[in-house]
């Protein structure tokens, strides 16, 4: 393994965030599972399955959010675990498509119970969380259009690397991970008192998707440049902004220009510099921190707001500690 060096970034953490997410986990842990008791017994099994593990970031934010407008915590739950069903199942979907045989640490869904049983089931955590989250049509509506970006997608992962362009990229991953985000903090505004400011915090809750999007495809950069073996996007032929961006240094477009072109990682990995992608990763994120905070300004100026502040710089610097080789 080469030297790492400093693999830090330079994002905001917060040991009161990190008391707050801690205590709201443990009870999301326990609202999540007597809602799924509830279930037919049959299928209860299947559901704790797909939804176990995961860092529960998403139910965080939408109580946080709630909190920050002195929204009604139960429902926030309720929205929580809408929202782990229906990204549980879409992970499902994903795995399948894919061909990974591992989620989380364990064997994929599809490999434990068969690629049609699998698929049935993320079709049935999808439908189970539209109705924990049916608190109010707008809440539905919210819901549906998380979905359908979701589904929007993950057909875009097929049809845009040979179009490759960065507004191409920041449009897909808007679809995909930065949805849900924005659909988390947008239904923490939705069952509070300030449903006026669920645009502003669905807007928000994009921005905090897009920088844990960015860190974690900065992830599959890294440990392929600390590995010298190319690691989940770059072994897939994926082009990632982390990746692309590079090409503006010196000395780094015919690396990545054999990356898009050829689908081949083996010169950038061979030459690349971890320095180099970490100094890109910081500039591609810190436009979106600021755009982050700027969403914030029309909340109630409480200790709630300043945890939101935190928590992109946070949710993204716990990835990195987590998948960094």
């Amino acid at each position: 393994m080469r030297d790492s060096g400093s693999l830090s970034l330079s994002l905001a953490t917060s040991e009161p965030l990190a008391s707050y997410s801690e205590q709201v986990r443990q009870e999301f842990e326990e609202h999540l599972a007597a809602a799924l008791a509830t279930e037919a017994q049959d299928i209860v099994p299947m559901l704790e399955r797909g939804t176990s593990g995961g860092k529960r970031l998403r139910p965080v934010l939408c109580r946080l959010a709630s909190d920050a407008l002195e929204g009604d915590a139960h429902l926030a739950f309720e929205c929580g675990v809408a929202l782990e069903l229906i990204h549980s199942g879409a992970l499902i979907h994903d795995d399948w498509i894919d061909g990974d045989e591992f989620r989380r640490d364990a064997p994929a869904l599809w490999q434990e119970l068969g690629p049609r049983t699998a698929v049935l089931v993320a079709d049935l955590m999808i439908a189970t969380g539209s109705l924990h989250g049916a608190i109010s049509e707008a809440t539905s509506r919210s819901l549906a259009r998380c979905i359908r970006s979701l589904s929007e997608g993950a057909i875009a992962d097929f049809t845009d690397h040979s179009s490759y362009t960065e507004a191409v990229y920041l449009k897909r991953i808007k679809r995909k991970t930065a949805s849900l985000y924005g659909t988390a903090a947008e239904l923490g505004a939705l069952v509070s008192p300030r449903v006026d400011l669920a645009p502003l915090l669905y807007h928000y809750g994009e921005c905090v998707g897009i920088i844990y999007q960015m860190a974690d495809d900065f992830v599959d950069l890294l440990n392929s440049l600390l590995t010298g073996t190319p690691v989940g996007d770059l072994a897939l032929g994926i082009p990632t902004l982390p990746l692309t961006r590079l090409e503006r240094l010196p000395g780094y477009q015919p690396w990545v220009q054999a990356f898009l072109v050829e689908r081949d990682p083996g010169p950038l990995i061979a030459n690349g510099k971890v320095r180099d992608a970490q100094q890109v990763c910081e500039e591609l994120l810190k436009p979106w921190q600021e755009r982050a905070q700027g969403y914030l300004q029309e909340l109630p100026d409480t200790p709630y707001r300043e945890l939101l502040e935190t928590v992109p710089g946070a949710f993204a610097d716990e990835l990195l500690r987590a998948d960094i080789t």
